[in-house]
């Protein structure tokens, strides 16, 4: 973890936030996460998990984490569920994470020079 230059965290949404162990883990490896980007993939029903990245936003910059702003929603995953695994990428979902790799790819480098 302490080695990881960055994140991509893959999210659904209970209860409007995030799973219970994702807090667990940022509260307990505190230092590890500091001077990172994190990218977001979120999935769930009609809000498409984003209110969970909204409430994991909040405790990130906490812990000295920037989380980009940029992010992929899968709204209604369970209809693009595809029978042999996985998720129907649409071309929206393409363009979504290819700016928010951009920026997490940029934001990284920028890091960099804290991290050290």
């Amino acid at each position: 973890m302490k080695e990881a230059d960055a994140f991509l965290f893959v999210l659904p949404e209970y209860n409007y936030g995030p799973p219970g162990a994702l807090i667990n883990a940022l509260n307990f490896l505190v230092r590890e996460w500091q001077y990172k980007a994190v990218g977001f993939v979120s999935y769930g029903g009609m809000s498409g998990g984003i209110r969970s990245v909204q409430v994991t936003k909040g405790l990130l910059t906490t812990l000295k984490v920037v989380p980009m702003l940029e992010a992929v929603a899968i709204p209604f995953v369970e209809q693009q569920l595809q029978a042999e695994g996985g998720i129907a990428a649409n071309s929206i979902h393409v363009a979504a994470a290819t700016t928010m790799l951009s920026e997490l790819l940029r934001w990284t480098e920028a890091l960099r020079i804290l991290r050290a």
